[in-house]
C-alpha cells in the first residue's frame, strides 16, 4: 500500500524524468506492486543509463561529478546485479546458482530503487 510519502517521492522523481524514463519508472511502480523484483533492478539501471546518455546531462552536472556518479560503487553494484539477471548462466558447480530467489531479489530490488532515486536527485539537484 502506498503511503502519502511514497506518492510524494514518486511525484518528485517523475518531475525530473523525460517521457521515456517516466514510462519506465511507472513500470517500476507496477513491478513493486506485483513483486517483480528482477524487473525493478533492470529498470532502475535502464533509467540511470538513459539519463547518462541524454544530450543535456552535462547541463545538469559537470563532467567530473557525472563521472563520480556513473562510476560509483553503487552504480557498479547495480550494473553487476542487472548483468547477473540478464546474462545468467546456470552452472552446476556455481555458488551463485540460486541467486534468483525471492528473498534476495526483493532485498536487491529495494536497494536498486534507492540507488535510482538517490542518483536522480544528485543529478537534478541544480534544478
Amino acid at each position: 500500500m502506498k503511503t502519502q510519502n511514497d506518492q510524494f517521492e514518486i511525484e518528485i522523481i517523475l518531475n525530473y524524468l523525460n517521457a521515456n524514463s517516466k514510462k519506465i519508472f511507472n513500470e517500476i511502480i507496477l513491478a513493486k506492486k506485483n513483486q517483480m523484483w528482477a524487473s525493478i533492478i533492470v529498470f532502475s539501471l535502464t533509467i540511470l543509463d538513459n539519463i547518462f546518455h541524454q544530450e543535456d546531462t552535462y547541463d545538469l552536472v559537470d563532467g567530473l561529478e557525472l563521472n563520480k556518479i556513473k562510476y560509483s560503487s553503487e552504480i557498479a553494484w547495480l550494473r553487476k546485479k542487472r548483468n547477473k539477471i540478464l546474462h545468467y548462466e546456470n552452472k552446476e558447480n556455481e555458488q551463485d546458482a540460486g541467486f534468483l530467489n525471492d528473498f534476495d531479489l526483493k532485498s536487491d530490488s529495494l536497494k536498486a530503487y534507492n540507488i535510482l532515486c538517490k542518483n536522480i536527485i544528485k543529478l537534478y539537484k541544480v534544478r
